[in-house]
């Protein structure tokens, strides 16, 4: 077999420097591992290895640490598609993960070994959640190094770099009706950065409620992407709207199982002190979509909204912060009452009264509640646990959609996201099963005979697929 290194070097345009083959492991762990007793156990939480992860991978041996490919991956350099030549597998992969970010382990190794161009791909996206989000603590400019973005990024967050680094510059979110986050339509922006700092100019809730919504003339290295949102669960989605034989060879196909039937893990923290319902009013911003309904938003009121609701995030984070730290009130400077009004201390000082009085302190995860939260923004997520009945109707809506593809993905990618409990684990082998029988149905001999299970630590290598 031909190495990377080789071709790589004869293609001027793609000259990079050469790392080792990713590793073949799950670089990101469940937060799922500190358990509150009763009622109180929290959802898993992905932005740091267990020590469980840290002493399988210390016992794993070396040579399954490493990617089995004697080829040598570059660094993403983006380049244009004409510069290179493409590779193609012999059969559509699958690749099966737990945690959704790490689907961008096998992404990249396509990247890398040009099964995909480096730049303008489409990701069609099935799932219950948009996972656009922006992750505030990590640099624009670490985009371009994918050991941080395995390393640092997580399930609501993965997509974002690849938009702003270029690999995609389409995604089609395809949800069903219950799924609020995003209206939906197409929506064209920019996406780039201020400050090393990713930022889109696109005005809806879900970007302003992160604080990420910018200017145009703010945004540096800007690009244009476009976002199309589709409602999945209708016998009228055809993707011949947003698919051609121009994506052949750059489309990647990502289901979440949870997009079947999902749950909203965060209702089941310390339930018994109704803590996700005191967030939901704690963490309320006032919203533009109304004035934008009325046709009388301005880019003024856009960055005004923007700007209260990252300071409203800002005072929270730090008194849930200090409360971690310190365990009581006693030291914390009161927030400005412009930002963090006087009724709304009160419910937070009324929510921490609660949670002491029905929990032991060691359990109460201050910064835990904080991300819990930061999810209940106006259309927050989605909990929709399907009957039997449903789900074969969203088998037949997918199906069908299979059947009316233009062009085959490169590559499919899919998330169970179990270990987190969005989907859940109840269904999640039998959702597995009936979508691989469907891709078996519909693609046929063009389908890889064995999906990889990531999960399962099954060993993988792009150029033997």
């Amino acid at each position: 077999m031909e190495s990377d290194t080789t071709e790589i070097e004869s293609t001027a345009a793609a000259a990079a420097e050469l790392q080792t083959p990713l590793q073949s492991e799950s670089v990101v762990g469940g937060k799922g591992e500190d358990k509150v007793e009763g009622d109180a156990t929290p959802p898993p939480h992905k932005r740091q290895k267990t020590e469980k992860d840290d002493d399988a991978d210390a016992d794993e041996p070396k040579e399954k640490q490493i990617e089995e490919s004697e080829e040598q991956v570059p660094q993403l350099v983006a380049v244009e598609r004409s510069q290179i030549s493409l590779r193609q597998f012999n059969r559509i992969p699958v690749f099966i993960v737990d945690y959704h970010n790490d689907v961008l382990e096998f992404i990249y190794r396509c990247l890398a070994s040009r099964h995909l161009p480096l730049e303008r791909n489409v990701l069609v996206h099935f799932d219950s959640h948009p996972d656009l989000v922006v992750d505030r603590d990590i640099p624009a400019s670490a985009s371009y190094d994918k050991d941080v973005m395995l390393n640092e990024l997580s399930i609501e967050n993965w997509i974002m770099p690849t938009l702003y680094a270029g690999h995609f510059n389409r995604v089609v979110w395809l949800k069903n009706s219950w799924c609020q986050q995003i209206p939906t339509g197409k929506h064209q922006f920019k996406i780039g950065h201020k400050e090393d700092r990713i930022g889109v100019d696109c005005p809806l809730d879900y970007f302003i409620s992160e604080g990420n919504y910018c200017t145009s003339d703010e945004l540096q290295e800007a690009r244009s992407v476009e976002l199309q949102v589709h409602d999945a669960d209708s016998e009228a989605l055809d993707p011949a709207e947003f698919l051609s034989e121009k994506d052949a060879g750059a489309f990647i196909l990502d289901i979440d199982l949870d997009f079947f039937s999902t749950s909203n893990p965060f209702l089941e923290i310390y339930k018994d002190a109704n803590c996700y319902e005191q967030l939901t009013e704690i963490f309320h911003f006032e919203s533009v979509e109304p004035a934008k309904r009325a046709g009388t938003a301005t880019i003024a009121d856009f960055c005004a909204t923007a700007e209260t609701r990252q300071k409203q995030l800002d005072a929270l984070k730090r008194i849930f912060w200090h409360l971690e730290e310190e365990r009581t009130f006693d030291g914390l400077e009161r927030p400005d009452e412009s930002v963090i009004t006087p009724q709304v201390y009160a419910k937070i000082l009324h929510l921490a009264e609660q949670l002491q009085a029905k929990y032991p302190d060691d359990e109460i995860d201050w910064l835990l509640i904080f991300d819990s939260g930061s999810t209940t923004d106006n259309n927050g997520l989605p909990h929709h646990i399907s009957t039997t009945k449903e789900l074969e109707d969203y088998f037949a809506h997918f199906k069908r959609f299979l059947q009316r593809l233009p062009v085959p993905p490169v590559a499919i990618t899919m998330a169970h996201s179990a270990r987190d409990d969005y989907c859940p684990q109840d269904q999640v082998a039998f959702i597995e099963e009936q979508v691989l029988r469907l891709l078996r149905e519909v693609f046929g001999d063009k389908l890889h005979e064995k999906a990889i299970l990531h999960y399962m630590d099954d060993p993988w290598d792009v150029m033997k697929l």
